[in-house]
């Protein structure tokens, strides 16, 4: 079987070259703003188209309705409707929320370096001040004086009772 690589698909190759021309804030906000105009526009194009069929279905009487028979009927045929309109408004707003976060991650990845620089800074200086404190604790312990030594008789713990070998001895000897 020969397996020669397809060839390159160039139309979706320039299609993401268009694309890469809105990754500027002010492209990004252009673009984003228009689409979101034209969502908006859909979604109040839709709204009037609702109310126009809600209100001739739910005029529509047949022989033998209940009372809620049109509504119902209206309701049902209604719902697809309902959920384009709320595409429309859910689209609209995602292209506002990615404006939003495109700008956050603009600043947020030009801020970076500053950011890093000020981190480095502080690690330095915290590093000089452990070293500082550790080398003054060194110093310390280098020029303190030697312990006085321990004679025998301090070494020896007091035998003044019977040796205690546990705490429930300690509560039995109550009034030793």
């Amino acid at each position: 079987m020969d397996r020669t690589p397809a060839p390159a698909n160039t139309s979706t190759n320039s299609s993401v070259e268009a694309y890469t021309r809105l990754l500027t804030v002010p492209a990004m906000t252009a673009y984003t703003a228009d689409r979101e105009a034209t969502h908006a526009g859909d979604a109040h194009e839709y709204t009037l188209f609702l109310a126009a069929m809600e209100g001739a279905l739910g005029a529509e009487v047949v022989p033998g309705d209940g009372r809620w028979s049109a509504a119902l009927r209206t309701r049902r045929a209604t719902k697809p409707l309902k959920r384009v309109i709320r595409g429309a408004q859910m689209q609209a707003e995602g292209f506002r929320d990615l404006r939003k976060v495109f700008a956050a991650h603009v600043h947020h990845v030009t801020a970076l370096p500053g950011q890093r620089a000020d981190k480095a800074a502080r690690r330095a200086e915290l590093r000089a001040s452990v070293g500082a404190a550790a080398a003054k604790a060194l110093h310390k312990s280098a020029t303190a004086p030697a312990p006085a030594p321990v004679s025998a008789a301090a070494e020896q713990p007091h035998q003044q009772g019977a040796q205690v070998r546990g705490i429930t001895e300690l509560w039995d000897r109550r009034g030793a």
